[in-house]
């Protein structure tokens, strides 16, 4: 699989470069997200590792972009921004997920496989859709249809998330089920499951303060209703 990785630091494009080509990865690197652009449109990447803090446009700036121009790739931000805060608005952006640095070489090989299984699952599942209800989810197809509306594109995780959810309808799913399933327990933080279940409800829900098909189950967890 291709990676793109784009960091303004040449020294740690190179290392990371490194480190994952001797995963078998395929990665090349771009050093402004402009250049990663052009590269983008030639080539879109299966993975795309992305720093935060570049010149002329960040890279939470530059992930917006991609977004807007129709790009769904497969997003895991590195960068030593740490706070809680600049990890809630990449996830929120759509990450996959959030490394900071400095990082040990081993978590980041790890991280990066548990995106890529997560592609690969994906890309196995064919056009076999599940139902929930009048609502239908197409996991190979990253999109969902509810009757009355137009079909709804999801970012890989999104879609696994739902899923697992829509997998176990009327069930009960709790955060710990959530994160071993959709994350492979690389985030021990519980924010990044309500993050993903607000990003859901604006999507599906017609008012997602008042969800009636993601609902909470207070201090457990969430279940799907397909009603």
């Amino acid at each position: 699989m291709y990676i793109l990785v784009v960091d303004d630091d040449h020294f740690a494009n190179t290392l990371v470069q490194f480190v994952l080509s001797k995963e078998g990865y395929e990665v090349e690197t771009a050093d402004n997200p402009r250049g990663a652009m052009l590269m983008i449109q030639k080539r879109e990447p299966d993975l795309l590792i992305l720093d935060v803090t570049m010149p002329y446009i960040n890279g939470f700036e530059f992930s917006a972009k991609l977004r807007n121009e129709g790009y769904e790739i497969p997003l895991i931000f590195m960068t030593a921004q740490d706070t809680i805060e600049a990890k809630l608005q990449g996830f929120n952006i759509g990450a996959d997920d959030y490394i900071c640095k400095p990082y040990n070489h081993q978590e980041l090989v790890a991280r990066v496989q548990a995106v890529m299984r997560r592609i690969k699952k994906n890309g196995k599942m064919g056009a076999q859709s599940i139902r929930g209800g009048l609502i239908e989810l197409f996991p190979a197809e990253l999109k969902v249809v509810v009757p009355g509306r137009a079909a709804i594109t999801l970012t890989p995780t999104e879609m696994y998330v739902l899923r697992v959810l829509m997998s176990s309808s009327g069930q009960v799913i709790n955060r710990d089920q959530l994160l071993a399933e959709v994350w492979n327990d690389n985030e021990n933080n519980s924010n990044i499951v309500d993050v993903y279940m607000r990003r859901l409800r604006v999507k599906l829900e017609i008012d997602p303060d008042k969800p009636q098909h993601i609902i909470s189950v207070r201090g457990v967890g969430y279940k799907f209703l397909g009603k």
